[in-house]
Formats: structure tokens, C-alpha cells, sequence
């Protein structure tokens, strides 16, 4: 495994400070402390080149643990495995299409994740043009509850945008997803997203309350710096840990131009708002 050095965290704009942050604590905000993961989505380009090298920056910038994306960057479980318990993190789970979850890919999906440790395997994607499509993608989610809990496993659905909207009949993709799938389908709000797709995020945690146990901080303009955009995050905070029953917070950013920075300055934002 290559070794992260004080030079290379300066080049990445980390400096000393970030290299010594330590893990969030939430209790001036939520009654429990929640660790703070990050999204590998967020720094996908320079995982590509070294990510042995950006699981250690993750570590050092103060991350408690990890989310996958899809694919993994090609990465062997075991290997991944070894990367994260060496730099003292967690994997909270993964975001992984659909037809990974079919019945003929469960199983190697599932057993993949439990090499690497995580739990929430959530779909970061699903569009229809109709109600009936929703509906029965609510009851594809269902049916896998069952299937995933002898690994251990449990599925969830993450919004973009066009979920928010009240496109059917005055209700929502996602609430047609969500009122029609059990409490064990977790409700992994992306707050950015709720807010730009026009939806106050706070009243969706308090309606599907206990399921929003993974989720994705992350930020509506502000340059996507947590605590610069329009997220009202003394409000969604709270109701996250409480209400929500949030077991992680998983920092999203998506800027290309300075990805690993940025990384690194949404965990000082969540900070600064605590």
C-alpha cells in the first residue's frame, strides 16, 4: 500500500489541520454522536489513479468511514477489506444498480459486501414515465427485503431530483415508493437533491421516521460545501438522528474541478455547523 505523506497532503490541499481532524461529534446538534462516511463517489477520478492512497487521505482528513459506488473501482473484497481496516475505517455499504439485486446477481453482490463488511446496498437510480412503473419498482424493493436478510443486508433508494416532484397525480415518485414498500426498505434521503428537486427534507424524515438510516449529506449550491448552499442543516440534522434513526451521515460532493478539497472542506462545514 502506498503511504500518504505530509507533502501529499499539502499538494491535495489538506494541510496539517485536516490531517489531524478529528471524527465529528454531534451532540451539540442531535442527542447521539453519528460518524461521518464519505461517499467514494466524491472522489472517484483520484481513486481511479491510486486508491489505496485516497483510502488513507479519507482516514486522515477525519472520515469514520466509507460508501461504495458501483463497481468499486474493480477492487477485490479481501484487498478492500485489508485498505480500510489499515486507515481504521468502515464501510457503511454501497450504491449499486438495480440488476445487481436481480435474483441471478444477489448473491455474488451480497457476498461481495460481506467480505468488505458493509450492510446498506441502496439503488442510486430508477426512472419511469408512469405510476405503474414506480408501483412495481416499490414491490422489486420489497421482495428483496426477504432474500437479503440471510447476508445480513438490507436495500434502500436513494432521490435525485425528478422524485421529488408531484408528477402523479399530486404525489411523488417517491412517495409512491416509499408508502408502498415495508420499513425495512431504507430511505436514503440526498438532501442536495431534495432541496433542489423543491422539497423540504424535514418533513419526508419525520413521514417515513426510522428509515433514513443512511444518507447523503450534501449540499444546494454553495459550490457544494456543506453549510454554503440552502440546506437548513440546524433543521435536518436533528431530525436525521432523531427521527430519521441515522446510523451514519455520508458526505456527498460532487465537483470535478477539486474533489479531494472539497471532500476535505465538507467535513469542515458539517463540523462548523456542531
Amino acid at each position: 500500500m502506498s503511504t500518504l505523506t505530509r507533502r501529499d497532503l499539502l499538494k491535495l490541499g489538506l494541510g496539517a489541520a485536516l490531517a489531524s481532524a478529528l471524527p465529528l461529534n454531534l451532540r451539540a446538534a442531535c442527542p447521539k454522536s453519528i460518524p461521518i462516511a464519505l461517499q467514494l463517489y466524491s472522489i472517484r477520478e483520484a481513486c481511479k489513479v491510486d486508491l489505496p492512497k485516497m483510502i488513507e487521505a479519507t482516514a486522515k482528513m477525519g472520515y469514520q468511514g466509507v460508501e461504495l459506488m458501483s463497481g468499486n473501482f474493480g477492487a477485490d473484497a479481501k484487498e478492500f477489506r485489508k485498505m480500510i481496516d489499515a486507515n481504521g475505517l468502515v464501510c457503511t455499504g454501497t450504491h449499486t444498480p438495480k440488476e445487481s439485486l436481480d435474483d441471478a446477481n444477489l448473491k455474488q453482490t451480497c457476498d461481495y459486501m460481506a467480505t468488505i463488511g458493509g450492510k446498506y446496498l441502496i439503488v442510486p437510480w430508477f426512472n419511469s414515465d408512469t405510476k405503474d412503473g414506480w408501483l412495481k419498482f416499490a414491490e422489486w424493493l420489497t421482495s428483496r427485503v426477504e432474500l437479503m436478510k440471510p447476508y445480513g443486508m438490507c436495500v434502500g433508494f436513494h432521490n435525485h431530483c425528478h422524485e421529488m416532484n408531484p408528477t402523479f397525480d399530486g404525489k411523488s415518485a417517491w412517495d409512491l415508493v416509499f408508502e408502498n414498500t415495508p420499513k425495512e426498505v431504507v430511505h436514503q434521503l440526498d438532501l442536495g437533491h431534495c432541496v433542489v428537486g423543491g422539497a423540504d427534507p424535514v418533513p419526508l424524515i419525520r413521514k417515513y421516521a426510522g428509515r433514513t438510516k443512511v444518507n447523503h449529506i450534501a449540499e444546494a449550491g454553495g459550490g457544494g460545501i456543506i453549510g454554503k448552499g440552502d440546506v437548513k442543516w440546524k433543521e435536518v440534522l436533528p431530525a436525521l438522528a432523531n427521527e430519521g434513526g441515522a446510523e451514519w451521515f455520508i458526505i456527498e460532493c460532487e465537483n470535478n474541478e477539486t474533489p479531494v478539497e472539497d471532500a476535505a472542506e465538507c467535513l469542515k462545514g458539517l463540523k462548523a455547523l456542531v
